[in-house]
């Protein structure tokens, strides 16, 4: 009997200790959250191949019609209108999409005809040459070599210099880089040798900030193409910096809404960099926001009061207005197109 009582005594406390050891004491909540990792944020699930044709196809459709519209009803280029329709048109082929060889055949010789018809603007030059690197066009080169001035810069056009919220160093530098850009890719070899690139070092080393979104992309491709890596890396954490809570860019640093011209513009310099798990986040997100933001005749809205300067508003400017959000629409269906372009593999 008593063995059994003592057996009995030393089970219960046997169990007491096992509990005690299995239940740890109450930890204080407030403590808890203070000291709790934070939750990595869900990846981003790029849109498929298919989603991004379909969208790239639609797109496409609208810069041809309205493409044809403008050389109806105009006699120049614009910076905005043909030198982005063959460069979409381009990259489209190259990536498998139809592109009507007749058709890209007729807008490259009315383009080529216009520019040497009339003096045109250095930034349409510029687009001109990075639009057609399969196509040159010596003319066109030679006209913007000479164009440069003895600061080593070159004169923006209106549309970027008086109309654009960007202020008139930002477009000078922004204009130099995009100008010393169509250069470098057009004719390396002499480009090195003529000294282009070292007569406007000195004015582009000046510490500007730049105001808008093309000239954070532009200074991208041109660290890219002619700078050091870590440069490059810099800036384009520059722009991740600036994407939107909804996935897009504002043409403008600080403006409150997106726009299809800057985010793919930015799309355009991100995907070289598309390994970089942050910034391929980055990428899905803006594909997403185009995708859901897209019309459905395949343009995207600008609202030109984030972008341009001038008072277009009251009945006496509503022309004026719908003309430059015309413009301004095909501008960035443009280059959202171009961006979006940049995912889909080359076949």
């Amino acid at each position: 009997m008593r063995r059994a009582l003592l057996l009995a005594t030393f089970l219960a406390l046997c169990s007491h200790a096992v509990a005690d050891q299995a239940t740890p004491a109450l930890a204080n909540p407030a403590e808890e959250a203070k000291n709790a990792k934070p939750k990595a944020a869900p990846p981003v699930k790029p849109p498929t191949e298919t989603e991004l044709r379909a969208v790239i196809t639609k797109g496409l459709g609208f810069l041809g019609a309205a493409g044809d519209k403008w050389m109806e009803d105009k006699n120049c280029n614009s910076c905005h209108h043909m030198p982005l329709l063959l460069w979409g048109n381009r990259e489209a082929k190259a990536r498998g999409f139809a592109v009507d060889p007749k058709k890209y055949d007729e807008w490259f010789a009315w383009a080529v005809e216009r520019e040497a018809d009339k003096k045109p603007g250095l930034e349409e030059i510029a687009l001109m040459i990075l639009a057609l690197p399969d196509r040159p066009v010596p003319e066109l080169t030679k006209l913007l070599a000479a164009e440069q001035k003895a600061d080593g810069s070159w004169t923006p056009a209106g549309q970027f210099a008086t109309m654009q919220k960007r202020g008139a160093q930002d477009a000078q530098a922004n204009s130099t880089r995009l100008s010393l850009l169509a250069l470098g890719t057009a004719q390396p070899m002499k480009f090195e040798a003529d000294g282009s690139k070292l007569k406007a070092s000195a004015m582009l080393q000046k510490k500007d900030t730049p105001t808008s979104m093309e000239s954070l992309v532009f200074r991208t491709l041109y660290a890219r193409l002619f700078g050091k890596p870590e440069e490059t890396t810099a800036l384009i954490k520059d722009i991740l910096k600036h994407q939107r809570s909804d996935g897009g860019w504002s043409s403008f640093i600080g403006e409150n809404m997106s726009d299809p011209l800057a985010t793919g513009q930015a799309l355009h310099a991100l995907q070289p960099a598309s390994s970089d798990p942050p910034t391929a986040a980055a990428i899905a997100r803006a594909q997403h926001w185009l995708i859901k933001t897209q019309r459905a005749d395949g343009s995207w809205l600008s609202d030109i009061t984030h972008i341009s300067k001038l008072d277009r508003s009251g009945d006496a400017k509503a022309k004026s207005f719908q003309a430059a959000t015309d413009i301004y629409t095909y501008w960035g269906s443009a280059w959202a197109v171009i961006g979006l372009l940049q995912s889909v593999p080359v076949k």
